[in-house]
């Protein structure tokens, strides 16, 4: 069972992607490339669960670490993610203590949560592991990374970073540029101050934070401003970029 925390012992950036197209080839060139892990979108992205295996297993195989972005704090949807194989989930809008104590319940087995346990999953290799130390090792292991993007969220930041067992943050600079008033623009300098104030918060209480970055520039930026990891875009987003630069360079 991959750490997606030992990442942050790494003495060079920790950098991944989201993953929003039904691609495990993209999941395969993200690794060969260097990435080091891969949020699989079920929030934006669109994909069964037989398809969503076949992600994660893409990831094991070429070596980038996988993590599940859910699309609500669901114990159905946070269960399947983690008996999958993810190292860990994201957890979209949490925005109050008690939603970050919520997801981290429903992601741990007891006596922490109330996670289902089932030794007989992917995550166990299909009963091939050790059941008697599955579900602690599940425990201290499966990260929950708590998604602020929200102006309720910003608010009360300090609060939910005092909640037991929120050790990793993500910040979603389009959501949040859109509940301070200023949509479509993620630069804005109040929602810059902002997204630098957590971070720095983050940081004071040991608790890894990371952003998303527009480009590899902007992803710099935020990995020199403090944060720990970053995104830089999407699978979709770059293979954009790459094909519209392709075609303005062959028209000229």
């Amino acid at each position: 069972m991959r750490n997606f925390r030992e990442l942050k012992e790494k003495k060079e950036a920790v950098v991944g992607l989201f993953i929003n197209a039904m691609c495990p080839e993209f999941l395969e060139i993200a690794a060969y490339a260097g990435f080091d892990f891969a949020i699989l979108d079920n929030e934006h992205g669109a994909w069964d669960g037989e398809s969503f295996a076949h992600l994660i297993r893409a990831c094991d195989a070429a070596g980038i670490l996988p993590l599940v972005r859910v699309s609500k704090t669901d114990e159905t949807e946070i269960k399947k993610a983690l008996d999958s194989g993810a190292a860990g989930v994201m957890i979209p809008g949490i925005s109050t203590p008690e939603q970050a104590k919520e997801a981290l319940r429903l992601s741990k087995f007891a006596p922490e949560g109330l996670r289902g346990a089932c030794p007989y999953v992917r995550a166990n290799k299909f009963n091939a592991g050790d059941k008697r130390t599955y579900f602690d090792k599940a425990n201290r292991t499966v990260s929950v990374i708590m998604l602020i993007e929200g102006k309720e969220g910003l608010e009360n930041y300090d609060r939910i970073l005092e909640v037991g067992g929120v050790d990793c943050v993500f910040f979603g600079p389009c959501d949040l540029s859109n509940s301070l008033g200023h949509a479509g623009d993620e630069n804005h300098p109040e929602v810059k101050e902002a997204i630098g104030r957590m971070i720095r918060k983050a940081k004071e209480k040991n608790v890894w934070a990371g952003m998303m970055g527009f480009d590899g520039e902007d992803s710099r930026r935020w990995l020199e401003a403090g944060a720990g990891y970053v995104a830089a875009l999407s699978d979709v987003g770059l293979f954009y970029d790459i094909c519209r630069k392709t075609v303005d360079e062959v028209k000229g």
